[in-house]
C-alpha cells in the first residue's frame, strides 16, 4: 500500500516536470519565431502638414490621434504639426466645432487637411439658453479690451449646480469672432471634470468622440462640483488682434457631458465690440516741428556762359587792334559781363577760359605759338579793369588749337566740292605730316578757294566763364519767381515762401511741403514738419523721415518717427526709436506716449496728468478709473467730435445713459464716420439704438 502511494506521487511529480519543460520549450520557440517577424510595419516615418478650415485659415489646437498609438498630439499656433509614426498609419484630426477627418498616411511626407464646420456641434450664434434660471449659466458683463496688439478677455461666470455632477464634464469654450472677416479664434477652454468622470476616463472607458475628449483633458481640472457651483468664477485670456477697426464679438459655447449619456449644449454671447478708448488719444502734443536753427541757409547758385568772340588779327601778328573789324565791340561786351560780376557782391567769378582756334596753313609749330600769344593778349584785354581779388578767386586759363587739314576736307565735302579728293590724296601721300600737307596745298589749283572760303571759317575765339551768385531775394521777388518757375527757387527761398503763406490751410501747407521735397529732397525741415502735420491728422507716414535718421539726427526727427510708428501700431519699431531718445523735456511726452500705447498706463499717467484734458481722461478710462475720468472731462470745454465721443464712453460706463446719448449724438452729428467706430466699440455699441439719428 505504501509503495503504491509512493509510485502515484512519483508519477504526479513526473507529469508536472514534463509540463514545465514543454512550456519552456514553447516559450523559446515563440521568442525564436518573433525574431523573424517582418519589421516593415514598424518602420518609423516622419510626416508633417498643416490643418486649415475651408477658408484656408490655419487651425491651432486640432487634436491628432494615430490608431494604435497611446500618445496624443495637436497642431501648433499656425496649424502645423510633425509626427513620427509607422508607415500606412490611420490618423484622425478633430477639433471642437469641426467634423473629424480620418486619413491613411501612406508614405507621404507632407499633407494638408481641411476641416469643415460641424453644424450639429456648433449652434448658430443667436442660440441662447432656454433653461430655467436655476439651471442657466450666468456670465457677468464682460470686457474685450485692446492693449497694444493683443485683445484681452476678462469675464466672470457661475455654473448651475443642477447641471454639473460628479459624473459630468463641463466645457466652456470662449470664441473670438471677427465678423468683418468671417473668421474665429479659440481662447483657452475652461474644463471641469467631476471625480467619477475622471475615474472612468482613467479606466479607459471613453464614450463619444475620443479625440475631442482627449483634447479637452489637457485643460481639465478634477474638482468637486459642490466647491464651484453657484460660485463666482473668473476667467482671463488673450489673443492677437487682426485689425482694430474690425467688428469683434465673443461667445462662449458650453457643453456638459454626463458619461455615455446625452449632452447639453448652449451658446451665449458675452461681448460686443472691443474696449479701446486709446484710439482717441491725441498725438498733437507729441509731434514736434523743427526750430529755426534748421532753416536752410541760402546756397550759391551756379551760372555759366559760353560763346564766340569775333576778333580779327593781322597776319603773323599777335596784337589785337581795337579799331579793326568788330574787335572793339567784342571786347566791350566781354569786359562788361566780367565787370558786372566784379562789382556785384553777391556774385563770384569761379572760372574763365579762352581758346583760340587757327587755320592749318603754315607750319604747325609756328601756328600754335602765334595762336597762344594771341589768346594771352586777348585775356589781358578782357581783364584790364577787373579787380585782382576777382581774378585771384577765379581759375583763369587760355589755350590754342591748330585745326587740321582733315577738318578742311570735312567742310569741303559738306559743300560737295569735287576737288576735295585732291586734298585727301595729298593728306594720304604725306601720311598726316602737317607741314608737308601745308606746303603741298599751296601748289594745288584749288588752293585759292580753300584760302578764301574755308580757312577763315577755322579761325575763331571761344570763351567760357562760370560764376556763382549768393542772391538775397525779398518776399515779392520770391513770390514772383515761384509763380514763374518754382524749380528755380533755392531750398532757402522755397522755405521762405512756405513760411510767408500765413493763411494757408493744412491741405495747402501739405502740398507745399511735398512740392518743396520734390525739388529739394534733402530739405529736412520740410520733411519733418510734414511728418508732424500728418501725425496731428492721424495720417502718419513712416517713410518721410527715414532719409534723415542718423546718429546725429535732431530729437524732433526721432520723436516724430517714434510717434508715426505708434500711430501705425508698429510697436516694435516705435519702442526701438523711443529707446534712442535722451531723457529731457523735449522727449518726455513721446516716451510717455510710447509707454501708454504699450499698456503701461500707470507709468505714463504722471506726464499726461500735468497736461490735463482729453489724454488724461483717456488714460483714466484705460485704467478703469471712470469716475475720475468723468470729473476731468467735465472740465474740458472742447466740443470736438472726438472729445464728445470720449465723454459718451465715460458717461455710459457710469450708467449716465441720457448724458452718454447726448454726447454720442453730438459726436456722430459732427463727424458721421464715428458711427462706424461706435458700431464696433464695446463702450458705446448699446447706445446706438437710442440715438434716433435718422430722425434728427
Amino acid at each position: 500500500m505504501t509503495m503504491m502511494k509512493q509510485s502515484y506521487l512519483n508519477s504526479g511529480y513526473l507529469t508536472q516536470l514534463i509540463m514545465k519543460k514543454r512550456i519552456q520549450i514553447l516559450i523559446i520557440v515563440i521568442l525564436y519565431a518573433l525574431m523573424f517577424v517582418p519589421l516593415s510595419a514598424q518602420t518609423p516615418h516622419t510626416i508633417s502638414g498643416i490643418v486649415k478650415d475651408r477658408a484656408s485659415v490655419p487651425i491651432s489646437g486640432v487634436n491628432i490621434r494615430v490608431e494604435g498609438q497611446k500618445w496624443k498630439a495637436s497642431t501648433g499656433k499656425e496649424g502645423k504639426f510633425t509626427l513620427e509614426i509607422p508607415q500606412n498609419s490611420t490618423i484622425t484630426f478633430s477639433s471642437v466645432g469641426y467634423e473629424p477627418v480620418t486619413i491613411h498616411s501612406g508614405e507621404k511626407k507632407w499633407i494638408e487637411i481641411t476641416l469643415k464646420e460641424s453644424q450639429s456641434l456648433l449652434p448658430e450664434i443667436t442660440v441662447t439658453s432656454t433653461l430655467k434660471n436655476s439651471m442657466k449659466f450666468v456670465f457677468a458683463p464682460s470686457d474685450l479690451e485692446l492693449i497694444k496688439d493683443m485683445l484681452y478677455l476678462k469675464t466672470r461666470y457661475k455654473i448651475p449646480s443642477k447641471r454639473f455632477q460628479s459624473d459630468s464634464r463641463v466645457i466652456i469654450q470662449p470664441i473670438l469672432s471677427n465678423n468683418s472677416r468671417g473668421t474665429q479664434k479659440n481662447f483657452s477652454p475652461i474644463v471641469y471634470d467631476g471625480k467619477n468622470y475622471d475615474i472612468l476616463l482613467r479606466r479607459g472607458n471613453v464614450c463619444g468622440d475620443r479625440a475631442e475628449k482627449e483634447y479637452y483633458s489637457r485643460f481639465a481640472q478634477i474638482i468637486d462640483p459642490d466647491s464651484i457651483c453657484n460660485q463666482t468664477l473668473t476667467y482671463a485670456d488673450s489673443c492677437t488682434v487682426d485689425d482694430i477697426n474690425d467688428l469683434y464679438t465673443t461667445e462662449v459655447r458650453i457643453k456638459i457631458s454626463t458619461f455615455c449619456q446625452d449632452e447639453y449644449r448652449d451658446t451665449i454671447r458675452i461681448t460686443n465690440g472691443i474696449i479701446y478708448p486709446m484710439r482717441f488719444f491725441n498725438y498733437n502734443l507729441s509731434a514736434m516741428d523743427l526750430d529755426n536753427s534748421y532753416i536752410p541757409k541760402q546756397t550759391p547758385l551756379n551760372f555759366n556762359e559760353k560763346g564766340e568772340m569775333h576778333l580779327r588779327f593781322r597776319p603773323e601778328d599777335a596784337n589785337i587792334y581795337e579799331n579793326e573789324g568788330k574787335n572793339a565791340e567784342e571786347l566791350r561786351k566781354m569786359k562788361k559781363a566780367l565787370d558786372d560780376i566784379d562789382k556785384d557782391r553777391t556774385k563770384t567769378l569761379t572760372t574763365f577760359q579762352i581758346i583760340g582756334y587757327t587755320s592749318p596753313e603754315g607750319t604747325y609749330e609756328y601756328n600754335l605759338k602765334l595762336a597762344k600769344k594771341r589768346m594771352k593778349n586777348a585775356e589781358g584785354k578782357v581783364f584790364e579793369n577787373i579787380s585782382e581779388e576777382t581774378i585771384r578767386k577765379a581759375k583763369v586759363d587760355n589755350d590754342a588749337v591748330v585745326e587740321s587739314w582733315t577738318t578742311v576736307c570735312e567742310l569741303m565735302e559738306k559743300d560737295s566740292i569735287q576737288e576735295v579728293s585732291q586734298l585727301k590724296e595729298l593728306i594720304k601721300r604725306a601720311r598726316g605730316n602737317h607741314n608737308e600737307i601745308s606746303w603741298g596745298a599751296r601748289r594745288m589749283k584749288i588752293y585759292p578757294l580753300i584760302r578764301d572760303r574755308y580757312l577763315p571759317r577755322l579761325r575763331r575765339v571761344e570763351y567760357f566763364y562760370e560764376y556763382s551768385e549768393l542772391r538775397t531775394l525779398n518776399k515779392d521777388e520770391i513770390d514772383a519767381l515761384y509763380k514763374k518757375d518754382p524749380q528755380k527757387l533755392t531750398a532757402s527761398e522755397f522755405w521762405s515762401y512756405i513760411m510767408s503763406q500765413k493763411d494757408a490751410t493744412d491741405e495747402k501747407r501739405e502740398a507745399l511741403y511735398r512740392e518743396a521735397l520734390s525739388i529739394h529732397p534733402d530739405l529736412m525741415i520740410a520733411a519733418n514738419n510734414l511728418a508732424s502735420l500728418l501725425i496731428k491728422q492721424n495720417r502718419a507716414d513712416t517713410t518721410l523721415l527715414k532719409p534723415f535718421i542718423t546718429q546725429d539726427a535732431p530729437s524732433a526727427i526721432l520723436v516724430n518717427q517714434t510717434v508715426a510708428y505708434l500711430q501705425k501700431r508698429d510697436f516694435k519699431r516705435a519702442n526701438h526709436f523711443a529707446e534712442l531718445l535722451p531723457d529731457n523735456k523735449d522727449t518726455e511726452i513721446v516716451k510717455a506716449l510710447a509707454a501708454a500705447m504699450d499698456g503701461k498706463y500707470q507709468e505714463a499717467y504722471p506726464i499726461f496728468e500735468k497736461q490735463g484734458g482729453i489724454n488724461q481722461a483717456i488714460l483714466l478710462l484705460s485704467m478703469k478709473q471712470n469716475s475720475k475720468a468723468w470729473e476731468v472731462l467735465k472740465k474740458v470745454e472742447d466740443t470736438s467730435p472726438d472729445t464728445e465721443y470720449v465723454k459718451a464712453i465715460a458717461a455710459n460706463r457710469l450708467n449716465n445713459v441720457n448724458e452718454a446719448v447726448i454726447h454720442l449724438r453730438n459726436a456722430i452729428t459732427q463727424k458721421p464716420s464715428l458711427k462706424e467706430i461706435a458700431q464696433k466699440d464695446g463702450d458705446v455699441l448699446d447706445l446706438l439704438d437710442l440715438l434716433d439719428l435718422d430722425k434728427k
